[in-house]
């Protein structure tokens, strides 16, 4: 049986990979995706609330929507502040910045608004937790958007020369 090569010292470390532009966009897929783990276990949460206590369908427009907008509006405060501090490295995070990543998300939440209720559309979904894996995907999906948005205008030179 072959064994493993030792590691040399000319092997790339994890610093040297969470380095440069590849590492911002590895290091913003992981804050993203701690984000939407949290967003879709919030919209589980939500909409299981919602029908235990009320009796609301999970899979209707207006459930969905509102779970997912409570969800939203945590989640980005969170992921703001992950991405300031460790994927562009500006901190202590600032007001300003902080209005533009709120907008920013924004447009890349009414992508994933609409491309939830476009697959609830399509896909018949009657329990929480159906709703909540197409909620994932949309906000998977708004993720890539909102890289560029935060990459270019929020976080970007231009942004970090004003700060």
């Amino acid at each position: 049986m072959p064994q493993p090569e030792p590691l040399s010292p000319d092997s790339r470390g994890l610093s040297e990979v969470l380095g440069g532009q590849m590492g911002k966009i590895l290091r913003f897929g992981i804050v993203g995706g701690v984000g939407t783990v949290l967003n879709t276990l919030l919209v589980l949460a939500f909409l299981s609330l919602a029908d235990r206590i009320h009796d609301i369908n999970p899979g209707g427009h207006l459930a969905a929507t509102l779970a997912a907008i409570a969800a939203w509006m945590v989640c980005c405060g969170v992921n703001y502040l992950l991405n300031a501090a460790w994927t562009f490295r500006r901190w202590p995070p600032a007001w300003k910045q902080a209005g533009q990543y709120y907008l920013a998300a924004l447009s890349a939440f009414f992508i994933q608004i609409g491309l939830l209720n476009l697959l609830l559309f399509f896909i018949e979904a009657d329990r929480p937790v159906e709703t909540a894996v197409l909620n994932g995907v949309a906000v998977a999906t708004g993720s890539l958007f909102n890289y560029v948005f935060a990459s270019f205008w929020v976080f970007g030179e231009k942004a970090k020369r004003s700060s």
